[in-house]
């Protein structure tokens, strides 16, 4: 640490790091987010903490947690580089670009947004839509997109989020799979081979939830597979190897060709999935476009089976 009474110059690259570092929760999460290596964000964070003279993180195997010092640093600059870089797109003549990036999971570009891409391309021939996919959610806000879906709950004040649609879930499975638990009755599931996905995001919903609200006991669930990837997840109930969590946006497609089998009632949830953009960001008509397509593909009808959650 530095310990002269010169004070020592902070670099405004050593700056994003430690924000970005902090609003990750790693250093590896905050290199991504940034398009660098992560020993360049380690290194600015060192350079920053030895400039200062404090410990701005502590260490820990899960990842990084600020200190008091940091996290005050956080709370009195996070909003500062917010201001600056939506200054620097409003600053920028691109109100006729027709290129529009959209961020979105691997799971939902593959069993939402592609059979639908054909239609919306038809129908707005001049927009070129470019569709990147994370399958975390430290990059929303962070990259270049024009539109984040989450995955999980982003608080951000500095983006704007409308609803993309309503989270309904049900447990799903393979045709030979979900005969013999649907012959059996709903309480077979407590013995049932499940499929689980492995949340690398603000979670959403669980096996134990599903249990918890069919009132089923779940002492011993059996999890045959788990993934953090969702599509790899829904892959595996299509093979039957077990019973999964199927979103109903995710599997309508699946469930209407017969390759997966509803297992028991949906829940809906009142933690609707939404679609992000930058605040004070006056949208582009491309942009424009691309979002109200989301949305109203997104408000279409789920089906009136779901019960309701309280939460």
């Amino acid at each position: 640490m530095n310990k002269n009474n010169i004070k020592a110059e902070v670099s405004d690259t050593w700056l994003r790091a430690f924000v970005a570092a902090t609003r990750s929760g790693s250093f590896s999460a905050a290199a991504h987010a940034l398009g660098v290596g992560q020993s360049a964000v380690t290194h600015s964070v060192a350079r920053l903490e030895n400039a200062l003279g404090v410990r701005l993180f502590i260490r820990t195997p899960s990842g990084i947690v600020p200190t008091a010092a940091g996290a005050n640093l956080f709370e009195r600059i996070s909003q500062l580089f917010v201001d600056i870089d939506r200054a620097v797109e409003l600053a920028r003549p691109n109100q006729g670009d027709p290129t529009v990036t959209l961020s979105v999971s691997t799971s939902l570009a593959t069993y939402w947004l592609m059979p639908r891409l054909v239609a919306y391309k038809r129908e707005h021939p001049n927009v070129h839509l470019r569709v990147i996919t994370r399958d975390t959610d430290t990059s929303i806000g962070n990259d270049d997109a024009d539109l984040w879906i989450p995955l999980g709950n982003v608080d951000r004040p500095d983006l704007v989020a409308t609803r993309f649609c309503y989270e309904e879930i049900g447990a799903v499975a393979a045709p030979a799979v979900a005969q013999p638990i649907i012959e059996s009755g709903i309480e077979s599931m407590a013995s049932a081979d499940l499929v689980n996905l492995e949340q690398r995001f603000s979670a959403r919903f669980s096996w134990q939830m599903w249990f918890d609200n069919h009132k089923i006991g779940s002492a011993d669930l059996n999890m045959v597979y788990q993934s953090n990837d969702y599509s790899l997840v829904l892959q595996a109930a299509v093979d039957g190897e077990g019973v999964a969590l199927g979103w109903t946006h995710l599997v309508a497609d699946l469930l209407e060709e017969g390759k997966l089998v509803r297992i028991g009632e949906t829940i809906r949830t009142q933690n609707p999935f939404q679609v992000m953009y930058r605040k004070g960001l006056a949208l582009n008509d491309s942009v424009a476009s691309v979002l109200e397509w989301i949305t109203k593909e997104g408000h279409k009808a789920l089906g009136d089976e779901a019960i309701a959650v309280v939460g």
